[in-house]
């Protein structure tokens, strides 16, 4: 089965390397040969102006998609840590703190995989993942710490969810923006008129135009796929996956108590890396 990915790439390379053709075509019928060679000279020199503009414009674009991308990544592993942290960290706490604080990051890790993350696709976010987020912040409010134990790993434990907040603030305002529409504006205008003035060029031979033209848009295109690709870390074939939040269900669900966690975790008594168990997917 054709993945949406492939089909979404195959009408960003494919669509710009037809209307490529089609524009030098129409210049070709707009201008006689003889009118394009006589201005060569000043057709060269416009088209290094707005080639190398267009170059360096289209490059910050997908190196910022790309760095973009990698920033998510960076976030949900960040959030998803902290979140194991606070569950750790509670146990040091009475009973009744305790409880409330590990209930409350097992909903909110159930939250986030289950109903935040196909959301995000749609760059949306969960209320109720952001309700629990802000219970979990609010839930020492009434502790106030007696023992050595609990007056040293009250202040961890209110750093951890501060930073919780932060990184899941961070995750919501990135599924929500990806890149501008005035970006790929003029990332589409910019292409559109580097080849047209590449079909400035009067070649004799037609079919050696034509080639030269749709590696030129094929180069444009690439570029242009991986700026969606990148551009919205929660969206499409390569969205950020929720896994580092399933590792946490199944650290507080006692999965890994026994079981590695990673793919490159190995047990003792055994030859190469154990296969990872998946934690439960409902809660």
């Amino acid at each position: 089965m054709v993945s949406h990915g492939f089909l979404q790439g195959l009408l960003i390379v494919g669509g710009g390397m037809a209307v490529s053709l089609a524009l030098v075509w129409l210049i070709r019928r707009a201008f006689p040969a003889d009118v394009l060679r006589r201005a060569h000279d000043a057709t060269g020199n416009l088209l290094s102006v707005v080639g190398t503009l267009y170059a360096v414009l289209l490059g910050l674009i997908v190196v910022d998609a790309m760095v973009r991308f990698e920033r998510a990544m960076d976030v949900v592993q960040e959030e998803s840590n902290c979140l194991a942290d606070i569950y750790l960290l509670a146990e040091r706490l009475p009973d009744a703190q305790r409880m409330r604080l590990h209930e409350l990051c097992r909903t909110y890790a159930y939250e986030v995989v289950d109903l935040e993350w196909p959301l995000m696709n749609r760059a949306r976010v969960s209320v109720e993942a952001r309700k629990t987020a802000l219970a979990m912040v609010r839930g020492l409010d009434d502790f106030e710490p007696v023992t050595e134990a609990e007056k040293a790993v009250f202040p961890l434990l209110l750093e951890q969810l501060r930073e919780l907040w932060d990184h899941r603030r961070e995750r919501a305002n990135t599924a929500e923006y990806g890149i501008p529409a005035v970006e790929w504006a003029a990332l589409i205008i910019g292409g559109a008129v580097t080849i047209l003035f590449a079909g400035l060029f009067s070649v004799e031979n037609g079919r050696l135009q034509a080639v030269l033209t749709c590696l030129s848009a094929l180069v444009i295109g690439l570029n242009l796929y991986l700026v969606s690709l990148f551009g919205y870390p929660f969206a499409g074939e390569m969205a950020v996956s929720s896994r580092p939040f399933m590792i946490d269900i199944g650290i507080f669900e006692g999965v890994y108590d026994t079981r590695p966690a990673h793919p490159a975790e190995e047990s003792a008594g055994q030859g190469g890396a154990a296969a990872t168990a998946e934690p439960p997917r409902q809660k």
